[in-house]
This record gives C-alpha cells, sequence and structure tokens, in this order.
C-alpha cells in the first residue's frame, strides 16, 4: 500500500476522534469513565496501532490489532446506541466513517498479506 494511503487511514482515524469526541461528551455522567473511556481508549489504540504499523517490520501484526480495535469500537458504538446515549444520526454517520476506516484498513492488511 502507498505511502498516501497509509496516511488517508492516520488522517481518517484523527479525523474520526475529532468527530466523536464532542459527542462522547454528551454520554450522561456515570458512563465517563466506563462506556466513553473505552471508547476513547479504543480509538487511540486503534491510532497507535496504524501508526505502528506504518513504522515496524511486523506491519501486518499491527494493522490485525488495530482490525480488532476497530471491530471493539463498532460494538460499542451499537451499545451506545442501544442505550440511547447518541442518537440514531450519530450512530449512522459514525457507522458511515467507521465503514470507510474498515475499507482502508481492509486493503492495507490484503496489501500486505500479498506482500508476505
Amino acid at each position: 500500500m502507498s505511502d498516501i494511503e497509509n496516511l488517508k487511514l492516520f488522517q481518517r482515524s484523527y479525523d474520526y476522534y475529532e468527530w466523536i469526541y464532542p459527542h462522547l461528551k454528551n454520554f450522561p455522567k456515570s458512563e465517563r469513565f466506563t462506556l466513553v473511556q473505552h471508547i476513547e481508549n479504543t480509538l487511540l489504540d486503534f491510532i497507535g496501532e496504524v501508526i505502528m504499523a506504518r513504522k515496524s517490520a511486523d506491519t501486518l501484526e499491527h494493522l490485525k490489532e488495530a482490525d480488532q480495535n476497530l471491530e471493539k469500537l463498532k460494538v460499542f458504538l451499537r451499545l451506545s446506541k442501544d442505550l440511547e446515549f447518541i442518537s440514531i444520526g450519530q450512530y449512522e454517520e459514525s457507522s458511515k466513517k467507521l465503514e470507510e476506516i474498515g475499507k482502508i484498513l481492509g486493503g492495507w492488511i490484503n496489501s500486505a498479506e500479498d506482500g508476505s
């Protein structure tokens, strides 16, 4: 995968964090140290794995970790919608953004597997 595509994944992830952050502030206070913390930590772990994939010799390992984090993030956001901490519209927007991130990540994983 080209460096431009790698940077695209990082940028989309960074932009997603900027987008989701204000929404997380609207969660009930009781959830800020549980579900909100899990969402933030998982997203930051995802971004960290993307960075490591770009800088490490073990790219595929980091991409697989990022993929696991992305799946956890999707579950946490679905739970947030089901518990009505975010609106259906916010959930749909979030899902679109995560789907795009997932497609870019999937392309990079396929490229890394082909290069192995």
